[in-house]
């Protein structure tokens, strides 16, 4: 596509109130897309991208500009977490940065609005639970617990009186989907361990040791079956052993280095409980794979690209995950700067949601795009292409109604 006819699209798009006839949504080709030229939005102004037909609104305001209702000023950098940390709550009423890198942080907006509604310290490291929208569920010292995210009231669901230093992954940990157990890494002893617990039963499973592990993370599965463990095992970077909860390891290592890498744990549509992500080896390096996590089965997902991070925090649009490609190289098409949802069933179904306008650099460029619970918004981050790398946004992609 020639830079005019981008150009004008881009007006086109930009129609009062957002509304725009543009690209038929989904587009679920593979056919490489010109990068539109897009001007940056403004604080909660909206746009449609004249490629996928999806509305962007940015969420977050210029750097030392006031904060509405909360106070302070906007940040150069002013994002949520990661891709796989879930960043609205479980109804979608709430929306958490919890990267801003000025004051206040955290910050809670309404998660329809996006307009900030408050702010509240945490009492540790911290997740939402996925049932409950006023709750996230914490681990700090030696205690595991939860708090009320309106009220600031906090519950110490058990205190593990010869443990510390408890770990909710670290950060990149999720709770099961149910909100009853997680996995914690912690020290007991001078030594380092993993263990999984439940919230409900107020039961505690054995501790697996993992001394000599250089550990990335550890969480619990997604059905809060197995607990997964990443890191650099038995001399190799980026592997993963599963073990079921009593410390047994679950199938072989994942020995060959991040296959998958930068994933997250979903169910797929047969009901196996699976690790996706993109694969940083041969032969399927730079597609979005899964692994069943009794197995270690692989089934490749996606045609071409090279993906980044793949985020499952979709749980009620199950059968799908969403990626990030940040990649603009001609040696890796189709997907360039762009959002991608990604079925898990085998087909290579793909819906090409919005492109991203972030220019690779430093950890904080990159956009982590991550989806609400329902999978029709989808949370990412963008220095919108600017050649220091800021300041960095946090942008919305709303997805049409499907007709």
């Amino acid at each position: 596509m020639h830079q005019a006819l981008a150009t004008a699209l881009v007006a086109a798009a930009l129609l009062p109130g957002g509304a725009c006839a543009a690209a038929a949504y989904p587009v679920t080709d593979t056919e490489v897309k010109a990068i539109p030229d897009v001007p940056r939005p403004g604080y909660l102004q909206s746009y449609v991208d004249p490629v996928f037909g999806a509305r962007v609104t940015r969420i977050t305001g210029d750097p030392g500009t006031p904060i509405p209702v909360v106070g302070g000023v906007w940040g150069e950098v002013a994002r949520h977490h990661y891709s796989k940390d879930q960043a609205w709550n479980a109804d979608g009423s709430l929306l958490i940065l919890d990267r801003h890198r000025g004051k206040p942080n955290p910050i809670f907006l309404d998660g329809r609005t996006y307009r900030p509604l408050f702010t509240r310290r945490p009492p540790g490291e911290d997740r939402w639970h996925p049932r409950e929208p006023d709750l996230r569920i914490f681990v700090k010292g030696d205690r595991i617990g939860v708090w009320n995210v309106r009220t600031g009231e906090v519950t110490a669901a058990r205190t593990f009186e010869t443990y510390s230093d408890l770990k909710f992954g670290p950060g990149e940990g999720n709770p099961s989907r149910d909100g009853a157990r997680l996995a914690v890494l912690a020290q007991r002893g001078g030594k380092q361990v993993a263990f999984a617990y439940d919230l409900v039963r107020k039961h505690k499973w054995p501790d697996i040791d993992l001394d000599g592990v250089e550990v990335d993370w550890v969480s619990v599965s997604a059905l809060g079956t197995y607990l997964v463990l990443n890191g650099v095992i038995d001399g190799g970077r980026d592997r993963t052993q599963v073990y079921d909860l009593e410390g047994r390891k679950v199938g072989p290592l994942w020995t060959k280095y991040g296959r998958p890498s930068h994933y997250d744990l979903t169910v797929d549509e047969a009901g196996d409980e699976v690790a996706v992500g993109v694969s940083k080896s041969k032969p399927d390096d730079g597609r979005v794979i899964k692994r069943t996590l009794r197995d270690g089965a692989v089934t490749v997902l996606t045609p071409g690209g090279y993906a980044g991070h793949t985020s499952a925090r979709n749980i009620g649009r199950p059968g799908w995950v969403y990626a990030t490609y940040q990649t603009r190289s001609r040696n890796w098409p189709p997907f360039w700067d762009e959002i991608v949802a990604v079925r898990t069933d085998g087909s290579l179904r793909v819906e090409r949601l919005a492109h991203m306008h972030t220019r690779p650099g430093d950890y904080f460029s990159e956009a982590h795009a991550s989806p609400s619970p329902d999978g029709r918004k989808v949370i990412f981050a963008s220095n919108w292409e600017a050649d220091s790398g800021r300041p960095i946004a946090a942008y919305v992609v709303e997805l049409p109604e499907p007709k």
